[in-house]
């Protein structure tokens, strides 16, 4: 099972923390396992400490064990919280001498066998259904011999001490609380610490990711990598090398695009000029609707090459100096002048509203022209005779309205594409538009479209509004 990760910040962070879990719990097992065999063995040596114990106080007199079971040998488990002491001592029968008689007499397997320099072993057992853990110690007992004897009296006793677990769950309870809580916190900190150490690696690439993100959308230049880590540098170089090519293709694309552009042009000249000889000349009904076809293919090749050229400058507008000031007012009354007969020709009352005397923006005067007389042209282009289409300037806006039959819902979002023209029947290229959006991003301006738009009730029922905005 892969896990889908898109982020390499969260990938850095799953791949090194999931393995610190597993570790962390590993150590957690066998640190558990091994506190918990440390106080086994501290309980199990206090239980052979009181066998010894009493087993040092086991003695034979005249033939008769004398036993004496010493405070101190309870001492250790009597202050135990909940646990309980019992102890046993048997003769070689297997006869209780002392003690409880209760306790078992395991047969099985030692359990845990601590080395100890006695003959002494560890068991788990129960009495009355209670767990206990049981040691037992064998014992050998010699009576001194007497002046008139060859030898002492031996005998052999096996004492048994046991205790409940109670003392020993509370403390294996208290270190796996104390060991839980430790490695917790452990895993938060080196969590915390992976955290902040990632995100500290990675601020070299957020570093480059926002310069990539502010730098302008024409800048193609080389990206400098020497304050970077040495891991990003193959990536920036290869960056750096798709830069070039990318530079390298929009420079052919624009000498293309132009050239092609000019070289077009003195050919429509000369048909747009044969046509208009061949239209004095005498002919039949029949050729002269040939000719004037002709004309228009010709109105509209030229049209189109220009419009190659505009769209040419507008996505190569870096090229040209977008610094100077630009009185939109004074440029929108002389491109009003200039497409008035035109406007006239067609039955379209042009006219412009200016709400402010002026209206500067910076950029190029060239490229700014070209788009508000494409906005010009395209109302011209596509509103029926008898429309009227108005240039309105404000303190910060300027608008070419229409009360043509404006542009339908479906269409509104596709017409800044180029070559869009939707359900049109007028001749043109589709590129007007596409020319505008161009130009106002060079501008770093803002553009809206709305239509229907109404203005009042008397006038504008209808239309569109194409709105520039300009920024503060």
């Amino acid at each position: 099972m892969s896990l889908r990760i898109k982020s390499l910040k969260q990938a850095l962070f799953i791949w090194l923390v999931l393995p610190l879990v597993l570790l962390i719990i590993i150590n957690a097992i066998f640190s558990y396992r091994n506190s918990v065999d440390a106080a086994n063995n501290a309980y199990d040596r206090s239980l052979y400490i009181a066998a010894r114990t009493i087993a040092e106080e086991s003695k034979l007199e005249g033939g008769r064990l004398k036993i004496e079971v010493p405070e101190s040998a309870t001492y250790l488990f009597e202050s135990n919280i909940g646990s309980r002491f019992f102890y046993q001592i048997v003769n070689e029968d297997n006869q209780t001498l002392v003690g409880n008689a209760m306790l078992p007499s395991p047969s099985g397997q030692t359990e845990n066998s601590v080395n100890y320099f006695s003959l002494v072993s560890f068991h788990n057992e129960n009495i009355n259904g209670l767990p206990i853990r049981l040691a037992i110690l064998k014992h050998s007992l010699v009576e001194s011999a007497d002046l008139n004897q060859k030898s002492g009296t031996k005998g052999l006793i096996t004492i048994k001490v046991a205790e409940t677990l109670e003392a020993r769950n509370i403390l294996i309870s208290h270190m796996l609380r104390e060991l839980l809580l430790g490695q917790t916190i452990l895993l938060i900190a080196l969590t915390g610490l992976i955290w902040i150490v990632i995100n500290k690696s990675l601020k070299p690439i957020n570093r480059l990711s926002r310069y990539l993100a502010n730098r302008d959308e024409s800048d193609l230049s080389t990206i400098e990598n020497k304050s970077l880590p040495k891991e990003l540098v193959p990536f920036i170089e290869s960056l750096n090398i798709y830069l070039s090519r990318l530079a390298n293709l929009l420079t052919l694309r624009k000498k293309f695009i132009g050239n092609a552009a000019h070289q077009l042009r003195t050919p429509w000249a000369i048909v747009k000029t044969q046509v208009g000889l061949a239209k004095k000349e005498p002919m039949n009904e029949e050729l002269a609707k040939i000719i004037e076809g002709l004309s228009k293919t010709a109105d509209t090749s030229v049209r189109l090459t220009e419009q190659l050229l505009s769209m040419t400058k507008a996505e190569h507008g870096y090229e040209i100096d977008l610094t100077k000031n630009v009185d939109l007012v004074a440029l929108s009354k002389q491109l009003v002048i200039d497409y008035y007969p035109h406007a006239q020709k067609l039955g379209i009352d042009l006219g412009i509203d200016c709400q402010v005397n002026s209206l500067v923006v910076r950029g190029s005067e060239i490229l700014l022209s070209e788009c508000i007389g494409n906005l010009i042209d395209n109302a011209i282009r596509y509103c029926p005779s008898g429309t009227q289409v108005t240039i309105r300037a404000d303190h910060d806006s300027l608008s070419v309205i229409d009360n043509g039959p404006g542009i339908p819902l479906q269409y509104q979002e596709k017409v800044f594409n180029r070559f869009f023209r939707g359900d049109s029947k007028e001749p043109g290229s589709g590129l007007g538009l596409s020319i505008v959006k161009e130009i106002v991003l060079q501008h770093n301006l803002k553009i809206s479209l709305d239509s229907p738009y109404l203005l009042d009730s008397e006038n504008y029922q209808s239309g569109t509004k194409i709105t520039l905005f300009i920024p503060n």
